[in-house]
């Protein structure tokens, strides 16, 4: 699977379209059928106004929205298991002709079930008055008669979003959208919600301001537009993906090479980050990468298992399982980055298991605490490394995540501490219970049983303040508590970030520089 929060995934180059007759669907329906040897079907959508698709995919690998001229629009899956099964929730341009191009592997049986639905926005929300002193200047230039020509020629100059000095350790971050209809909504704000940007007066500036930690470093995308969706609250929230898409103020980024809607834009106030885009970029120059198959027979299904390995005299010592692989390393370049870190000796020798979290359904049944997927990690991972030659100590090997990998990390080392001697945990989701249990369920897990010889490095986002029981900073924190009362030998460590991978990869690099004994920068 391509991302941890949403059935749209992420980008695909464009391609032209085949020389096939496309079908024309209803605005609501199935279809299923075998991919020839093509490996590609098509639909002509209809034409709408102000609308939404939601869309399942099953046994699809690839899937594009393409123009009348037959150029990419918009990526929606890239690379998904064939026996996967996707969700996407995306929009047509308005009144114009689209195509859906579904790519499949040569004889696998696709299902395609789908609803396309006209609507109306959002109603924008009540404006405040702007806490940003530009933006006080701006309101009473409008107020004069001016414009906001030389504010945009200015943004367009500067990039966004707009930066203002607080006080030593604080800064006034005003997020910026020009020229919506009827809403802008933040998706990775600094307060943990998708929260909405404000209107100034009847201008083209919609704006949010917020004051944050001067070390601050968080992605985020921004949706204009966001429909009215028929569901409940959770179909409601979800809506934001339909629009949601790079800040196109906004140069800096950690994924380039995606198109708008996949792109997150970065903010970072500390220009000092082991995960830089030109360390991603850098090539492995010092070790090896190498991609595999693994079947799991406690799970009934099949994972890419990608390996990153140090060239070196000796084998590295150190190994750190890293679960929602696909995304760390072709997403964000994990293993080029620590290759350029041990090259500098800013790291010690590590092999890094890079583990497919294939979609979001298998994800999400796979990583909470799940006893066939920590028996498939104990029992056929561990044992199919060795077999590649990886000769792991449990006291060097660290089992890392982010998310439900965080909850996940924890949960196998508590099934397996005599295998699994380290946690690593991101944004952990201990927030978690099976149904129809209280929250924290784990938590309460590591609270009635015996101390087990497992050392833990947590980290939480500040920004991770909404959610299940008030976020996973507060239910990190709680269980960092517990651990330590249980006499663990944990550390936790906060972030100015939120739930993103811009905060995981720098996180992921200190704690492994923390297990390996070297100091924190």
């Amino acid at each position: 699977m391509k991302t941890a929060w949403s059935g749209v995934l992420m980008g695909l180059s464009a391609m032209p379209a085949a020389a096939v007759t496309c079908e024309s669907p209803s605005v609501q329906g199935e279809q299923k059928g075998k991919f020839d040897a093509s490996g590609e079907v098509c639909f002509e959508l209809p034409e709408l106004g102000e609308n939404y698709v939601q869309a399942t995919l099953v046994g699809v690998t690839d899937a594009r929205l393409l123009d009348r001229d037959n150029r990419r629009i918009r990526t929606l899956l890239e690379g998904g298991p064939e026996d996967g099964t996707q969700t996407l929730l995306f929009s047509l341009p308005p009144y114009q002709p689209t195509t859906l191009v579904l790519n499949g592997n040569e004889g696998a049986r696709w299902h395609f079930q789908w609803r396309m639905k006209e609507t109306t926005s959002l109603a924008k929300s009540e404006s405040p008055s702007p806490t940003s002193p530009l933006l006080q200047q701006l309101a009473k230039t409008l107020a004069q008669g001016g414009s906001t020509a030389d504010f945009w020629q200015a943004r367009q100059q500067e990039g966004t979003p707009l930066v203002e000095p607080v006080d030593d350790k604080h800064k006034r971050v005003t997020f910026l959208w020009r020229g919506a209809r009827h809403n802008v909504f933040l998706l990775g704000s600094p307060a943990g919600d998708h929260d909405p940007l404000y209107r100034l007066g009847d201008s083209d500036v919609w704006f949010h301001s917020y004051v944050v930690p001067a070390d601050t470093l968080m992605q985020y995308k921004l949706a204009p537009d966001v429909p009215l969706i028929e569901g409940n609250r959770r179909e409601q929230q979800r809506a934001i993906l339909v629009s949601a898409q790079a800040d196109p103020l906004n140069p800096d980024t950690l994924q380039p090479q995606q198109d708008r809607w996949n792109r997150s834009s970065l903010l970072a106030l500390n220009p000092s980050r082991y995960c830089s885009l030109s360390a991603m970029k850098a090539p492995i120059k010092s070790g090896s990468l190498t991609r595999h198959q693994l079947h799991s027979d406690f799970l009934g299904n099949t994972r890419e298992i990608t390996l990153y390995r140090p060239r070196l005299p000796q084998p590295a010592r150190w190994t750190l399982l890293l679960f929602d692989g696909r995304q760390y390393q072709d997403d964000y370049h994990f293993a080029n980055i620590l290759d350029g870190l041990i090259a500098s000796h800013a790291l010690p020798p590590v092999n890094v298991v890079f583990i497919d979290s294939l979609d979001h359904a298998r994800r999400s049944a796979e990583l909470p605490p799940n006893p066939h997927f920590a028996d498939f990690m104990a029992h056929e991972l561990l044992p199919w490394l060795h077999r590649q030659g990886l000769n792991m100590q449990r006291q060097k090997t660290v089992v890392a995540g982010s998310s439900y990998g965080g909850l996940a990390a924890s949960w196998v080392a508590l099934r397996y501490p005599r295998l699994f001697g380290n946690v690593l945990s991101l944004s952990g989701s201990y927030w978690w219970a099976p149904k129809g249990e209280a929250a924290s369920w784990l938590t309460r897990e590591y609270q009635r049983t015996p101390r087990y010889p497992v050392r833990f490095w947590l980290q939480a986002g500040a920004f991770e303040a909404s959610g299940p029981g008030g976020g996973n900073y507060k239910h990190t924190l709680e269980f960092e508590q517990v651990l330590r009362e249980k006499g663990y030998r944990v550390s936790f460590h906060p972030s100015s970030s939120g739930h993103d991978y811009a905060g995981w990869c720098e996180a992921l690099v200190e704690g492994m520089r923390d297990f390996t004994g070297l100091a924190r920068r």
